[in-house]
């Protein structure tokens, strides 16, 4: 049997580099909940930056654009400059994507990564399976790197949380628990900005 390239991550780069790999006939394992970061971990209303023509998972294979899966799903089309791809929209397209390019994802999670003698790797999943990989690609995004300045972190011993009295802009989806609240967002930099003002259009007080 062949040896496997595995890919830890079932996000846009994961997705996109699963396709390509598939295509070139490469035995792949896909690790991951698809698009579990765009999903749980960025504000529900949110836009992306991004033009349409440029959103769309790279693929080997033709009928996978943005711009398909709106025509397939019925959604808005979405084709110039001028339109605002809606966060929820995207994540939607993610998971059409990874239906039909990456239908063998394993939703389990790869605790450790290990380099063998002779240039393999050993990767060892929460399932408690173990096997062999000739390559390894990690895609896991920014996931478990939400940064807390120092000075504040008298006020979180424990570290951010969503109901804490300090949390990490990636910690909420739903930005309404702070209607009719006082919130101070520290940063002014894309995520400062989008989670200052959808959580105003939910009734904070930023």
């Amino acid at each position: 049997m062949i040896t496997p390239v595995a890919v830890i991550g079932a996000g846009p780069f994961g997705l996109s580099t699963a396709a390509h790999l598939r295509a070139r006939g490469m035995p792949v394992r896909v690790f991951g909940e698809p698009m579990v970061a765009w999903r749980d971990h960025m504000p529900a209303g949110m836009l992306l930056k991004s033009t349409p023509a440029a959103s769309s998972l790279d693929c080997p294979l033709p009928g996978h654009t943005l711009a398909d899966y709106c025509a397939e799903a019925g959604v808005a089309p979405l084709v110039t400059d001028e339109d605002i791809i809606p966060v929820e929209t995207f994540t939607a397209y993610g998971a059409w994507f990874q239906q039909r390019q990456v239908p063998g994802l394993e939703r389990v999670r790869v605790v450790a990564v290990d380099r063998r003698t002779g240039g393999d790797f050993e990767l060892k999943l929460d399932s408690g399976e173990t096997f062999t990989a000739r390559a390894v690609v990690v895609a896991t995004g920014l996931s478990g790197l939400a940064h807390l300045p120092p000075e504040l972190a008298a006020a979180a011993p424990d570290g951010p949380a969503p109901a804490g009295p300090v949390s990490h802009s990636s910690q909420h989806h739903d930005l309404t628990r702070y209607a009719g609240r006082e919130l101070i967002v520290v940063g002014a930099g894309q995520s400062a900005l989008e989670t200052a003002a959808l959580a105003a259009e939910a009734g904070a007080r930023v």
